[in-house]
């Protein structure tokens, strides 16, 4: 490539930050050793803005976008010229360097590799593609320390829509206008552009483009599967299955009285990648035995629930919305890349739990999710709670609402009832 793209491309970055920029959550370590720091995640949720938010932090922060043309040439070979171009147009103190989308660039880890080596701080995010943000982790042999970046929360989803908490709101009228937030969250999840768009069609064309970019290029261009029916059908499936259970045999069974082609093999490539892509994650029953919990009915859960608003034929279940709100929340406090605690309890006599939490090798929360708590269902959510707590002795356990609050006693056991907007706030 021609040679004074790449200062040009440093100049650029420098002067086209963007001035505005919204805070996130996410706390990265402060490392006093040589590694990476990657940002992995859905796509658009935030990552790229995520760095700028990191980048203003520094003294003397590098921005590369490896998708920009002007660098989108550039040869291994040529990429230590980014670090010696660095040092004559900034000078040589303090350097950090940001690299967004740098997979795209072969021989990309060896350059990384060199930079940890001379100690400067550097952070990486991306995921298209060629390769997955999971990806860019692993290439890196134990050089990075990745975090886990997901749509946003409703406390950063407040904060973007220009609305501040001051301390004790929870009791004065500013839980009305909260309350009215929470439900837009509810539908529209929490994705920034979706959140910043005002007309619906707007909003429902961009997701369509993020399934799109999910279904073709990280699926079906990535893996190079020839079966795009297949493709299209799982992830269809997945999206519609939210907050229920899903095996192998019952849609195979789909398959099969529907007419549809497919190999074993390709279809849990698919599913694998439809949870590497961060568009859905399985939950799994909880058990003792490694085997058994691999092998039971996993529950389905997106994340974020503009796919369920725009994409699924169940768009109004609230029950199920609010439960898969709940799941992504519980997913961003783990901070996993794959879900390693969340599961769900089932007794013998199939009363249910809907989370349970496993905390150094023991479950230690039992959590419910009911949309309303009445007469109807009041048994039901209770004995799934209490036979959790029973089973895994806990003496509290917690069930989500809507907006239902109160505190029960029940066989020496407190159960606290809360709406899910406390919940996600803290409160």
């Amino acid at each position: 490539m021609e040679i004074n793209n790449i200062k040009r491309i440093l100049l650029k970055y420098k002067k086209e930050i963007p001035l505005k920029i919204f805070s996130r959550e996410l706390k990265l370590s402060h490392l006093k050793f040589d590694k990476a720091n990657i940002i992995v995640g859905p796509r658009k949720s935030g990552k790229t803005f995520f760095l700028y938010s990191l980048l203003k932090l520094e003294k003397n922060p590098v921005f590369v976008n490896f998708e920009d043309l002007l660098i989108s040439d550039i040869k291994k070979t040529e990429l230590m010229n980014i670090l010696d171009f660095s040092k004559e147009l900034f000078g040589k103190e303090n350097l950090s360097f940001f690299f967004d989308e740098i997979q795209n660039i072969d021989g990309w880890e060896n350059f990384i590799i060199s930079l940890l080596n001379e100690h400067y701080p550097i952070y990486i995010t991306g995921s298209n593609s060629k390769m997955l943000s999971k990806e860019i982790a692993t290439a890196l042999r134990g050089k990075a320390l990745t975090y886990l970046m997901l749509p946003l929360s409703f406390k950063e989803y407040l904060n973007v829509r220009g609305i501040t908490l001051k301390k004790d709101f929870e009791y004065t009228d500013k839980v009305i206008e909260i309350k009215k937030e929470f439900l837009t969250y509810l539908k529209y999840g929490g994705f920034p552009e979706i959140i910043l768009s005002e007309s619906l069609e707007l909003k429902n064309r961009i997701v369509s483009s993020y399934f799109d970019s999910v279904l073709y290029k990280d699926l079906v261009d990535r893996l190079q599967l020839k079966n795009l029916k297949l493709v299209e059908i799982t992830i269809k499936y997945i999206l519609n299955s939210f907050g229920n259970t899903f095996s192998i045999t019952s849609f195979e069974n789909y398959l099969k009285s529907n007419k549809i082609g497919y190999s074993l093999e390709d279809l849990y490539v698919i599913l694998r990648s439809i949870q590497d892509v961060f568009m859905a994650s399985f939950v799994k029953q909880y058990f003792k035995s490694f085997r058994k919990a691999e092998f039971s009915k996993s529950k389905v859960y997106l994340f974020d629930t503009s796919y369920i608003k725009f994409l699924t034929n169940e768009p109004e279940d609230h029950g199920r919305i609010l439960e898969n709100i709940v799941f992504i929340e519980l997913f961003r406090r783990e901070g996993n890349i794959e879900n390693k605690h969340i599961f769900y309890y089932k007794s013998d006599k199939d009363e249910e739990c809907d989370f349970v939490i496993l905390e150094k090798d023991n479950i230690k929360k039992a959590i419910q999710v009911a949309y309303s708590f009445n007469d109807k269902n009041r048994e039901r959510e209770i004995n799934g709670l209490i036979k959790a707590m029973d089973f895994f002795k806990l003496k509290e356990g917690l069930i989500l609402t809507y907006e239902q609050e109160d505190e029960l006693n029940i066989e020496g056991k407190k159960i606290i009832i809360k709406p899910v907007w406390k919940w996600l706030l803290g409160l």
